[in-house]
């Protein structure tokens, strides 16, 4: 994985140019920390192989840094933007650019399919961008479900969430986050960000991940949502065997030790040394539970520059902020 070095005196200067001359500020509670380093900036735009003719959404642009880079790149760019100062101070520097295109929008809220009808280029359009941390998990699952329109996310996440999307079973990052991603992309971390390559300085280093998204899911499910129901349980109580935590997850006893023999799944194993092959198969074998809330799924908004929460989501959240 690439490593790179920290900002740029100058980008970092235009950057506080740009905000003050408009009388804004970071709001750093919606995420906005901003790209101030150019190699990094260039790094993004290699890695995702922009070449002329592309088609790229970037969701956040913020100040416009990748943006710009995109557009030179030869990209056609729809920037999806949910701070309306941000996105008319884009649209005045860059907005006369043909290649430009600047939705005010919650990305979590973007119907892509619709946007895109029946462009030529659909299902090769390609996602890059630096993510708000606040709504890492919901953004990154509500785009892995877009394989119609996208072929390809290169995405700006924090290094600890990196690190949990492409674990392996038995380690300690590897979780529910990463049975999702692997369900339906092939994810892998292509560049080392540090935290001073934004402003404000976030408290946390980044890493830029690629995901090329699968045609179909990796495994196939009657239930795609008892599948989650299965995994989040599992990985609801860390320390416990895999058969009590599905048992606390809802599933009777004597239910549970038949799937769990029948799919050849010792029960004192625990959750995290189970591959999603191994889910897939439980899932099939377990009914749904009878609980009305079985297959809910729940909502987690990753907070800003932090730790995030273990817990998967799969619902849509509040807001994106820009980077």
């Amino acid at each position: 994985m690439i490593q790179t070095p920290l900002s740029s005196p100058s980008l970092l200067s235009r950057t506080r140019a740009f905000l003050a001359s408009r009388g804004l500020r970071p709001r750093t509670a919606r995420g906005q920390h901003f790209l101030v380093n150019p190699r990094v900036r260039d790094a993004i735009v290699a890695a995702a192989g922009i070449t002329p003719g592309r088609m790229v959404v970037e969701i956040g642009p913020g100040t416009g840094v990748l943006t710009e880079a995109l557009l030179q790149a030869g990209a056609t760019v729809l920037a999806v933007e949910l701070d309306r100062d941000l996105a008319a101070a884009l649209t005045e520097t860059l907005g006369s650019h043909p290649g430009l295109t600047v939705r005010v929008a919650d990305a979590l809220r973007v119907d892509f399919a619709a946007h895109y009808g029946d462009h030529p280029e659909r299902g090769r359009i390609r996602v890059v961008a630096n993510i708000p941390y606040y709504i890492t998990t919901p953004l990154i699952l509500r785009l892995l479900r877009c394989r119609e329109v996208f072929e390809a996310l290169y995405l700006t996440v924090q290094r600890e969430v990196a690190e949990r999307i492409s674990a392996s079973p038995g380690g300690k990052t590897y979780g529910a986050l990463t049975l999702a991603c692997q369900y339906r992309a092939e994810a892998r971390p292509v560049l080392a960000i540090p935290r001073g390559a934004f402003y404000p300085t976030p408290e946390v280093d980044s890493t830029l991940l690629r995901f090329d998204l699968l045609d179909a899911p990796r495994v196939a499910v009657a239930s795609e949502a008892r599948l989650f129901a299965v995994i989040r349980a599992a990985f609801s109580q860390r320390r416990k065997t895999l058969r009590n935590t599905l048992l606390h997850g809802g599933w009777p006893a004597a239910v549970l030790d038949a799937a769990l023999e029948a799919c050849g799944i010792a029960g004192g194993r625990r959750g995290e040394t189970l591959a999603l092959e191994e889910f897939a198969r439980l899932s099939q074998a377990l009914p749904a539970r009878n609980t009305p809330d079985s297959e809910r799924d729940t909502r987690q908004r990753e907070p800003t520059g932090k730790r995030t929460a273990s817990r998967i989501s799969l619902s849509q959240d509040k807001g994106t902020g820009s980077r």
